[in-house]
């Protein structure tokens, strides 16, 4: 080659980024933060139902526990309701516990106690029955 020429290279290097592509690129990341976020809302909310519903099948559970335990009653007669309302019991004040005794259901010699447990006001509730007999 002769002296004083030089050789251009055709390879054009890119030093940066455009406005556009920085902008693409933060509506895209922003586009998946958001539906994370809503998944997140949804999770959450789910979550939150679960528990309640975990802790009153318990409650419901552990009063059926103690019914068992005691046997059937011979004081029953009819249809006997209690109700422990809301804020009565230790560690779930959000909460209400009805047990409901039916003398001679399903059967002579038999009775039945229901448990149902609300929450949320009365919107929500779970119910475990049991037979008793003589």
């Amino acid at each position: 080659m002769p002296q004083g020429f030089k050789v251009r290279s055709r390879i054009v290097t890119n030093h940066g980024s455009s406005l556009l592509e920085v902008l693409m690129a933060m509506v895209l990341i922003s586009v998946v933060i958001l539906g994370i976020s809503g998944f997140s809302t949804v999770s959450i909310h789910g979550m939150t139902f679960s528990q309640k519903m975990t802790m009153a099948a318990t409650l419901a559970q552990d009063q059926l526990e103690d019914i068992r335990r005691v046997g059937y009653r011979q004081s029953v007669s009819g249809i006997v309701a209690s109700t422990e309302s809301y804020g009565s019991m230790r560690d779930a004040p959000f909460f209400q516990r009805t047990v409901v005794f039916e003398a001679q259901t399903p059967g002579k010699g038999l009775q039945t106690a229901t448990v149902t447990v609300t929450w949320d006001a009365g919107s929500h509730s779970t119910s475990f029955s049991t037979i008793l007999s003589e």
